[in-house]
């Protein structure tokens, strides 16, 4: 930065009692009166300028003070916008192929043209520049932290979707390999205790993480196996259960008995019988419980055919129509999607039924922004979502709700399996 001029008292041009050298001559051989003249370069008016004043100075001054605050200003304003909030984002996210992550042992596979595409959403902690932005998009969805992530943290709710990944891969496998006629079921090495019902009769003898190996001196492998290892006896009856809690070195051995709870009986259509009977009416059957939900520790897949699906990064289980699909196609002939790029999202159940799933609205727009063109998703979407779904879809994306894996493979493959080349 130049240091402004300061005005000084004039200077003698030469010093006292000398004599001044005389003026050049001009070009008409007379004396100062030349092109320059007495005011030529470096007097007053010429091309240096006059010294500057003091007010010049001050203003120069202001001006870079007040440059100074701009720009401290905006880097404040900067900082405040990129602080994260307690807020996050779901944003669309990628689209990837299913099929190439799907490898087969025990059984012919085929590759096709085409692929099986599943979806992803991103998440991320909102910035309140971003969280700005995300107000301003429809395909973006604006959560708390603990709509995310629940009351257990970041931590614990990404080791539980990882879990989930898991478990979706073995039940699309076994689902799609019953599909095509191949024997496979499931196997695990006990039912994991997850949480304890109000009033359990097992409080104070199993905690959550504890892997019931065995209900009456019945051998336990899956949570299947606890109900008919109840089978002849009665709510109050003592009942002997062993788990185990810990793992490696530090597992050990549980043995307790527990006086058995009641619930009520399932009806045909899965669901529990009114539980206020009008007066005189008998009493709602019941049936006997341990008191705690569970599901298959270390869960597995016997069959011939084996099926081995890279899930990579991605976790929850919104992926398992899409892993269903891609085993389908790779164990039979010719194109299922006839050549075409199909994304597919919906979470596969045991029965082959597909599951609805979060950040639906994230997945078109993902789908939409990669070029393609159709896009099967679970038929028990909400209408609300659906009426979103369509709005981002417009005429780009082609929507196909599906109920279950025959009809997923129905609306690719309308002339049969192994039709398309």
């Amino acid at each position: 930065m130049t240091r402004p001029s300061v005005s000084t008292p004039d200077e003698p041009s030469v010093p006292p009692g000398a004599t001044a050298p005389a003026t050049p001559a001009g070009p008409d051989g007379g004396g100062g009166d030349g092109p320059h003249g007495p005011e030529g370069p470096g007097g007053p008016d010429g091309p240096g300028g006059p010294e500057p004043t003091g007010d010049g100075a001050r203003r120069r001054r202001r001006r870079w003070i007040w440059g100074g605050v701009s720009v401290v200003l905006l880097s404040l304003l900067a900082g405040v916008l990129f602080i994260p909030t307690p807020y996050y984002l779901l944003e669309p996210g990628s689209v990837r192929p299913a099929e190439t992550r799907v490898e087969v042992e025990g059984a012919r596979s085929y590759d096709s043209r085409g692929d099986i595409l599943f979806t992803t959403v991103y998440v991320d902690q909102a910035t309140l520049a971003t969280l700005l932005r995300g107000a301003l998009d429809d395909a973006v969805e604006i959560k708390s932290e603990e709509d995310v992530y629940g009351d257990k943290g970041r931590d614990a709710s990404q080791q539980v979707n990882q879990q989930r990944m898991d478990l979706s891969k073995l039940i699309a496998t076994k689902v799609a390999l019953n599909y095509l006629g191949h024997p496979a079921e499931f196997t695990g090495h006990g039912a994991t205790v997850l949480g304890l019902t109000k009033d359990s009769p097992a409080e104070g003898k199993l905690q959550v993480g504890d892997v019931i190996t065995s209900v009456g001196g019945t051998p336990v492998a899956m949570p299947d196996d606890i109900r008919p290892a109840l089978e002849g006896k009665v709510p109050g009856d003592p009942v002997a259960v062993t788990a185990r809690r810990g793992s490696g070195a530090d597992a050990k051995q549980i043995d307790t008995t527990i006086t058995l709870g009641s619930a009520p009986v399932r009806q045909d259509d899965g669901t529990a019988p009114s539980t206020t009977a009008p007066a005189g009416a008998a009493p709602a059957a019941v049936r006997p419980v341990l008191g705690v939900s569970v599901d298959v520790d270390q869960p597995s897949l016997d069959s011939p055919v084996q099926v081995h699906i890279d899930s990579g990064d991605v976790t929850g289980p919104s992926a398992g129509l899409a892993w269903a699909l891609a085993v389908v196609d790779r164990l039979t002939p010719g194109s299922l999607t006839d050549g075409r790029n199909v994304a597919v999202t919906g979470e596969i159940l045991p029965d082959g039924t597909v599951g609805p799933i979060g950040g639906i609205t994230q997945k078109v727009a993902a789908v939409k922004r990669a070029g393609v063109k159709m896009f099967l998703y679970p038929a028990s979407t909400t209408p609300a979502e659906q009426r979103e779904m369509k709005q981002i879809a417009g005429d780009a994306v082609q929507l196909k709700p599906v109920k279950d894996l025959r009809e997923a493979v129905e609306v690719l493959a309308p002339g049969g399996l192994g039709a398309s080349h």
